[in-house]
């Protein structure tokens, strides 16, 4: 009877913690950010700004708050990175979004579509679904993604830098958090 009784503890305890993508419930959107250095050469410009609503959410981001309020938004986070690619110092702009269910983290994904007007599709860690524009923005490379309940969106300013360079940063913070994800 004790031996039921614990493996139906531990039962219970996986299925409270872990949902169906292995990622951890108990995350949050700042628990995924690289530490300072993770990734070499880049270290934290700053400390990371989070949104627990709303209106603190529009601060973070400058607006647009609404198409991720519309759509579940429990908690995010906005941090910057800064790090030399060749002799050019570059800044990574990483912004973290729970929205709550995969659903609603897809429909963001979904919805901001149109503000990557050149996207490709690209595998990244375990994310459900990413993308890289690399022609939108003269200056930015942008990859977005959706995994578990998280948007995630890097950005990288001043592609006075090799494009694979770039492309490969992108996707180096990307696959960071994916999988900080997926493992969670």
């Amino acid at each position: 009877m004790r031996d039921l009784r614990t493996f139906l503890l531990c039962v219970v305890a996986v299925a409270v913690c872990c949902d169906e993508n292995g990622g951890s419930s108990l995350l949050e959107p700042i628990d995924l950010l690289p530490a300072d250095g993770e990734i070499s050469g880049w270290q934290w410009d700053g400390i990371p700004a989070e949104a627990t609503d709303g209106a603190t959410l529009y601060d973070l981001i400058d607006g647009g708050a609404a198409e991720f309020t519309e759509r579940g938004f429990v908690s995010g986070v906005l941090h910057h990175y800064r790090g030399t690619l060749s002799t050019t110092t570059s800044t990574l702009e990483l912004f973290i979004a729970d929205q709550g269910s995969s659903s609603n983290a897809k429909s963001i994904f979904d919805r901001r579509a149109d503000r990557l007007p050149f996207a490709q599709e690209i595998l990244i860690g375990a994310a459900n679904e990413a993308r890289i524009d690399e022609a939108t923005g003269l200056d930015t490379v942008v990859l977005d993604f959706w995994h578990d309940r998280f948007y995630v969106q890097a950005t990288l300013d001043n592609r006075q830098v090799a494009p694979d360079l770039a492309r490969q940063t992108v996707v180096q913070f990307a696959e960071n958090v994916s999988l900080t994800i997926y493992g969670g």
